[in-house]
């Protein structure tokens, strides 16, 4: 038996330590800030919780505080992973959260209207992606990097749908309930699954210069099952667990410990095949919904810490790490709104289309295409691979950016003219029932 030694790493110094405490501090005062700000505008707070990170970022305080900047953000990749670490466990909490307020038999009630808008959201982009992609300047495309794996990139950039942000701002203007919503949250979810595993195919590429099927083909069949034995079976499982540690008097704690270990469990399982944590936790969300568990204290008090908490830091923390001086040029500034513009429109108009085809009213085919156009954390996210591969440099980094924070500011406005304030519009067309209501 041969023995390796390890290295370990060194212990965080109290340096380290204060500049994390302060870091906690600074960004979720200002996300809470921000958010309340939102909401007095009558934006969604995540709007106002992403826009606090940018004014705390390199955009505005990197440049009026240059040292402040650096103490407080300072280029440490250990020091910014504790960080987004951080954030990381919102992100879950919050896709959890999510979950469990999805309804199936609203989504399988609209099928055939599911299917359609997934397809229309997901092609139109991709095509108008690629497009876009091919007409932008060379000086866009990362050194070294392949043209046409920079045109993938892109594609993959314009079919992204930030779940989260979608769900928070659905939340935050209280249309959770409405069926147009239960849809937008299944197809966002489609859309990130197919996001992920296009975006891990462009990173195969990038890294190797060759294409490999079987790790995409594992990675869909290994979700599809999770997805399906999780949804089909984990209900059961966690009333059993759930009535058991009733009976045992476990309490709200043992509610909470029983909720996080299934969201992060299952979230383990997609992350290891390849599919982001929070595709899991999503879909783990979905198994609680449908168990005594979603009534629960605990998973109430686990909400209320998420919303106020982990979720505000997430968004925050994602604005943090945008950079928007680049748009000084001209020609950066002149790029951005060409594909803000058009990302806004394939997606707006491939969800529409696909809605319409399916059966869904006008206003509610709108109200598909504005959730599913909200890109936000995610679309930053994509970004950041894209900019670390090499696939792309910092000024397409910038524009996808903008377009991300664009997109997503531009949702919940949109949805408030379409439903109302806090959900207070009228009851949506559901295809297949009988309840209908007239078009605005």
């Amino acid at each position: 038996m041969h023995l390796v030694a390890v290295t370990p790493l060194p212990p965080l110094d109290e340096h380290s330590l204060l500049v994390l405490w302060c870091q906690i501090l600074v960004v979720l005062f200002f996300a809470r800030a921000g958010g309340y700000a939102a909401r007095r505008s009558g934006m969604p707070r995540v709007i106002g919780e992403l826009l606090s990170g940018v004014v705390l970022g390199p955009s505005l305080l990197g440049q009026v505080w240059p040292g402040g900047f650096a103490w407080l953000f300072p280029a440490s990749e250990r020091q910014s992973g504790l960080l987004l670490g951080l954030a990381w466990v919102g992100i879950v909490f919050l896709l959890g959260t999510t979950g469990a307020e999805v309804d199936l038999s609203t989504i399988k009630s609209q099928g055939r209207a599911a299917i359609l808008v997934t397809v229309g959201s997901l092609g139109v982009p991709l095509a108008v992606g690629a497009l876009v992609g091919s007409l932008l300047p060379d000086f866009f495309v990362g050194a070294g990097a392949a043209r046409a794996v920079f045109l993938m990139f892109f594609a993959v950039a314009f079919a992204i749908s930030s779940l989260p942000v979608a769900a928070r701002i659905l939340a935050d203007l209280g249309l959770m309930d409405r069926p147009f919503a239960q849809v937008a949250l299944g197809v966002a979810t489609v859309n990130d699954i197919v996001g992920w595993l296009l975006l891990g195919v462009v990173v195969g590429i990038a890294e190797s210069g060759s294409f490999e099927l079987a790790p995409l083909v594992t990675a869909v069949l290994a979700v599809t099952v999770t997805g399906l034995v999780v949804i089909r079976f984990g209900p059961t499982l966690l009333d059993r667990v759930a009535k058991a540690v009733e009976e045992r008097e476990g309490g709200p704690a043992a509610e909470v410990s029983l909720v996080v270990l299934t969201l992060i469990g299952v979230g383990t399982i997609t992350h290891a095949v390849g599919i982001e944590v929070v595709i899991g936790a999503f879909i783990a969300g979905i198994a609680i919904g449908g168990s005594r568990l979603a009534h629960s204290t605990g998973f109430r008090s686990l909400e209320w810490v998420t919303n106020g908490i982990f979720a505000p830091l997430f968004f925050a923390i994602a604005g943090v790490r945008v950079d928007l001086t680049q748009l000084v040029e001209p020609e950066v500034a002149f790029w951005a709104v060409i594909v803000t513009l058009a990302a806004t429109v394939a997606k707006v108009a491939g969800s529409y289309v696909g809605g319409r085809v399916g059966g869904v009213g006008r206003r509610d085919s709108l109200g598909l295409g504005a959730s599913l156009n909200a890109r936000g954390a995610l679309e930053i996210v994509v970004a950041t691979v894209g900019l670390s591969l090499g696939v792309i440099d910092t000024r397409a980094y910038t524009v996808i950016v903008v377009m991300a924070l664009v997109t997503t500011a531009l949702t919940g406005p949109v949805l408030k003219r379409l439903y109302g304030s806090e959900g207070e519009g009228v009851p949506t067309v559901v295809p297949g029932t009988e309840v209908a209501s007239p078009e605005p």
